[in-house]
């Protein structure tokens, strides 16, 4: 671990680690999280409900799609490809005096460098790289609202290394994987709504 990754980490995780913060970034840790993403495609379902604006519903189903597909690629790159290839210990399993937070027992603990706290690998964040390929391919489409969605996945990063589990680089190079995705997924959907249009 370079000296980068150790200051950013121990910023996160100790430095501004406090009971006022810590109810915040366990829930953007969470799978709950993933449910604010969804707040906007459920707004614009029933506004296109609503004004019987098909083509809007029709697209937000299409972008409904794309962000399943692109959670899919993520998850898929990161977990099957990245993780097995790097090998990389996750903080909390080679650090002492992480916080870290026992989901199952809810509560928060200091790592001591030996145990396995969570045994999968670190690099790259699977949280980082979901979120941030549904909030891209969000922007593109939404770019009045991309400061909520990039925000959102901005905070699921930062999360991670707040609870102990993944490096800065983890969380960058998931950043640059979503980044990459969602922009795949975004011309995607495009392809799919010309096609449509032609129809």
């Amino acid at each position: 671990m370079n000296n980068f990754d150790e200051q950013i980490l121990f910023f996160f995780n100790r430095t501004i680690h406090s009971d006022i913060l810590n109810p915040v970034f366990v829930f953007f840790s969470s799978k709950s999280a993933a449910l604010l993403f969804l707040i906007f495609p459920v707004v614009l379902l029933i506004k296109g409900y609503k004004e019987k604006n098909m083509t809007l519903v029709k697209t937000v189903y299409i972008m409904l799609i794309a962000t399943g597909l692109s959670i899919a690629l993520t998850d898929l790159i990161s977990s099957r490809i990245f993780k097995p290839l790097f090998h990389r210990a996750r903080p909390c399993q080679t650090i002492s005096d992480l916080w870290f937070w026992k989901k199952g027992r809810s509560i928060w603990v200091l790592t001591d460098g030996v145990s396995s706290y969570k045994s999968s690998y670190s690099f790259v964040s699977s949280h980082a790289s979901n979120a941030m390929g549904v909030a891209v391919l969000w922007s593109f489409f939404y770019k009045k609202w991309s400061w909520l969605f990039l925000s959102i996945a901005l905070l699921v990063g930062i999360s991670r290394m707040y609870l102990g589990v993944h490096y800065p680089t983890d969380v960058i190079s998931g950043f640059i994987l979503g980044i990459f995705i969602g922009s795949l997924c975004k011309y995607v959907v495009e392809l799919v709504i010309k096609k449509i249009a032609k129809e």
